[in-house]
C-alpha cells in the first residue's frame, strides 16, 4: 500500500493473512477473504490518493477525502457489570441515513464483524432511529469476553471496494462495584490527591482510573507500572495494597466522580471497581482588592458586602495562614465572638461585619473577605490591612452630663472621611446610635489632613451613660471600613437628694454614676422593697393573731406608714397621764414615726 504522489510505502508485507500494524495503519484479511485496511485517529493529513496492490495480480486506486463532521466525534466509554445488559449508541451524518449500519470489534489478530445486514450474532442487536440519526447497540448477558473496543459506523459501497465511517466505543465490564466511597475537596489551581486500596492478590494487575460525568465514562489513566505519569495525572502503586492518584493544577473541569479499578486477570477489558471518589473543585474568584490602615489599640469595623448572596455563608480569613482558619459567625443575624474578633452576618443586607475590638501589630496582613456561593464556588475581596502606632491614638476622654441635659463631644478625624459615632453594648460591640439622640455639628479643619467634628447628645438619660467611640468611615466598591480612634466615657451626674424634716441633718450630696452603677442601684432598691413588703406581711399576720389581747400602738392607716416606733422616756417630774404621741403626716413616704412619752412623779 502506497500513498501518492510521493509513493510513500504505508504497508509492505506478504503475510496478508495476518494482522499487520504500521503506526496508525492496520492491514489484515477478514473472515470472508477480503483485504481490510484500518486507519486509526483519522486526520486531514491522511487525505490523498492511495495505490493498493495485491501480489502483482491486481491493484486499486483509492482517493481518500477527510471532512470534518461534528456528528461523529464523541467517543463514549461504557462500563457494565458482568451478566447485565450493555447499551451504547453511534451517530451518523444525514447523508448516510439509508446506508447499512455495521459493528466491528478490535481483536488481537483481526477486526471481527460483530453485526451487519448480512451477519447477526446472538445477544447483539441494532435499532436505527433515522429521525435522530442514531443507531443503538444492545448486548445482553455481558460476559468478560465481551469487553473490548467496538467500532460502529455505516458502510458505503463502490464497484471495487467499500469503506466505513467509524466511531469507537470501549466497553469495560466489571465484576463488582463500586467499593468504598470518599469525597475530596480541593481549590482550583491546587493538587488533588487520593488513594485506592486493593487486595494483595491484585498487586501486579493493571490499575485504571475512570471518570464519569453526565452519563459519560472516560478512561483517564491506566498502567501496570509502579509509577506512571500522563500529563497532569500520575499513578503511584506501592505494590502492597494501594495506589495513589495525583492531579496537578486542577480546574473546574476536573471535578466529577472517579472510579478506581483493578484489571481482572486474563480479560484485558474486565475490571473490579474498588473505590469511588467524588472530586469537588472549589473555584475561588477574586472580585477586587482593597486596603485600609488603622491604629494599634483602637477598634476597626470591616463591612464585607455581598448583596446578591444575602443568606449564603460568609467568612474572613488571613492569607498568611493559608486561609486555613476561616472565621465565620456560625449563626446569622447575631453577633458572635470568634477568637479576637466579633462577627455579624446580616442576611437582610447581605453584609458580613467584622469587629476588631483592639488592634494589634500582629493583626496586619492580607485577608480574604468572601462568600460561599455554592458547594464548588466562592468569591472574595482581598484586603490589605496595615496597623500603625501613634502615641495620640487611641485618644481617651471622660465627659459628664445631667439627666435631661446635653453633652457635646469633640473628636478628630481625617479631612475627607465620614464621621462614625457608636456606643458599646454589654458585649463590648460598638453599635450605631439613633439619629434622634445624636447630632453631628459642622467640623472645623485645624490642618489640611484632619478636622475636628463635634457630636451632640441631647436629652441625656440613665441609658446614655457608658462608653462611646468616635472614628472615620471610608468606603470603596465592596468594603466599608470604620476606624475607631477616640474613646469617650460618659458619666451621668445625679441631682442632690433633699431630706425631709426629722431626717438626717447631713447636707445635700452629688454623685456621678455610670450606666453599670445605675443598674446596681436600681437592683438594690428593688431588693429592699421586696424585703420591706415581706416584713410588712409577716407583721400584719402576727398582729391579727394577737387580737385585742394586747394594747396596740396607734396607727393612722391613711398615712400608709410602714411601721411605728414607740419610744417611752421616764422622768420623775412627769406623770403617765400626760404622755403625748406625735405622728408626722406631712411625708407620705416616711420611713418611721416617733411616739414620745414624758412621766412626772407626784
Amino acid at each position: 500500500m502506497y500513498k501518492l504522489p510521493e509513493w510513500r510505502t504505508i504497508i509492505n508485507d506478504k503475510k496478508h493473512d495476518m494482522w499487520i500494524n504500521e503506526g496508525r495503519f492496520t492491514l489484515f484479511r477478514n473472515d470472508v477473504g477480503n483485504l481490510m485496511i484500518y486507519i486509526r485517529d483519522l486526520n486531514q493529513q491522511d487525505a490523498g490518493d492511495y495505490w493498493i496492490k495485491y501480489h502483482g495480480q491486481w491493484f486499486i486506486d483509492m482517493t481518500l477525502n477527510v471532512t470534518d463532521d461534528s456528528c461523529c466525534k464523541v467517543s463514549k466509554t461504557v462500563i457494565v457489570k458482568i451478566g447485565e445488559t450493555a447499551n451504547f449508541s453511534c451517530e451518523y451524518s444525514q447523508n448516510h441515513i439509508h446506508d447499512p449500519k455495521i459493528i466491528f470489534k478490535e481483536g488481537k489478530d483481526s477486526i471481527e464483524t460483530i453485526y451487519s445486514r448480512w451477519k447477526k450474532k446472538d445477544r447483539f442487536s441494532i435499532s436505527d432511529d433515522k429521525h435522530k440519526n442514531i443507531f443503538s447497540v444492545r448486548i445482553t448477558a455481558v460476559t468478560p469476553d465481551d469487553g473490548g473496543v467496538y467500532l460502529c459506523g455505516v458502510g458505503i459501497y463502490r464497484h471495487s471496494y467499500s469503506y466505513y465511517i467509524i466511531n469507537t466505543v470501549p466497553l469495560h465490564n466489571i465484576d463488582s462495584c463500586c467499593g468504598a466511597s470518599k469525597t475530596v475537596r480541593v481549590n482550583s489551581g491546587e493538587t488533588a490527591a487520593f488513594h485506592c486500596e486493593y487486595s494483595k492478590d491484585q498487586r501486579y494487575f493493571r490499575k485504571i482510573i475512570f471518570k464519569t460525568e453526565n452519563d459519560i465514562i472516560d478512561e483517564v489513566i491506566s498502567t501496570t507500572d509502579k509509577l506512571y505519569q500522563k500529563e497532569r495525572l500520575s499513578i503511584y502503586d506501592n505494590r502492597q495494597n494501594l495506589f495513589s492518584v495525583k492531579i496537578t493544577a486542577v480546574t473546574p473541569d476536573d471535578g466529577g466522580v472517579y472510579l478506581c479499578g483493578v484489571w481482572i486477570n486474563r480479560h484485558s477489558y474486565s475490571y473490579s471497581i474498588i473505590n469511588t471518589v467524588h472530586l469537588h473543585i472549589i473555584s475561588k474568584y477574586k472580585v477586587g482588592t482593597s486596603s485600609v490602615s488603622s491604629y494599634s489599640g483602637g477598634g476597626l469595623v470591616i463591612k464585607c458586602e455581598h448583596p446578591q448572596y444575602k443568606t449564603k455563608p460568609k467568612y474572613i480569613c488571613k492569607e498568611s495562614d493559608g486561609c486555613s482558619e476561616r472565621k465565620n459567625p456560625g449563626v446569622q443575624d447575631e453577633w458572635m465572638e470568634n477568637g479576637d474578633v466579633s462577627l455579624y452576618d446580616d442576611t437582610r443586607a447581605g453584609v458580613l461585619m467584622v469587629f476588631f475590638r483592639e488592634l494589634k501589630a500582629a493583626d496586619a496582613g492580607t485577608y480574604r473577605c468572601g462568600v460561599k456561593e455554592s458547594d464548588y464556588t466562592e468569591s472574595f475581596t482581598e484586603l490589605q490591612l496595615s496597623v500603625k502606632h501613634d502615641a495620640k491614638y487611641p485618644n481617651s476622654m471622660t465627659e459628664s452630663a445631667h439627666p435631661g441635659g446635653e453633652v457635646i463631644i469633640s473628636c478628630q478625624i481625617p479631612e475627607k472621611h465620614k464621621v462614625h459615632f457608636c456606643k458599646e453594648d454589654n458585649n463590648h460591640i460598638c453599635q450605631n446610635i439613633s439619629s434622634s439622640k445624636v447630632t453631628e455639628m459642622s467640623g472645623s479643619s485645624e490642618r489640611n489632613e484632619e478636622r475636628v467634628v463635634t457630636v451632640s447628645i441631647s436629652n441625656v438619660s440613665v441609658r446614655d451613660a457608658g462608653v462611646y467611640w468616635c472614628g472615620a468611615e471610608t468606603r470603596d466598591t465592596y468594603l466599608t471600613f470604620i476606624s475607631l480612634t477616640t474613646k469617650i466615657q460618659l458619666n451621668l451626674i445625679m441631682p442632690p437628694v433633699v431630706r425631709r424634716e426629722g431626717e438626717s441633718t447631713t447636707g445635700p450630696f452629688m454623685t456621678e454614676i455610670t450606666g453599670f452603677s445605675m443598674i446596681i442601684i436600681i437592683s438594690v432598691c428593688v431588693i429592699l422593697l421586696l424585703i420591706a413588703g415581706f416584713t410588712l406581711t409577716v407583721c400584719k399576720l402576727r398582729h391579727e393573731r394577737r387580737g385585742d389581747a394586747h394594747t396596740q400602738s396607734p396607727t393612722i392607716p391613711s398615712d400608709g406608714l410602714l411601721y411605728a416606733d414607740v419610744s417611752f422616756q421616764k422622768h420623775p417630774e412627769e406623770s403617765l397621764s400626760e404622755a403625748t404621741v406625735r405622728f408626722s403626716k406631712n411625708e407620705i413616704h416616711s420611713d418611721y414615726t416617733t411616739i414620745s412619752h414624758r412621766m412626772r412623779l407626784n
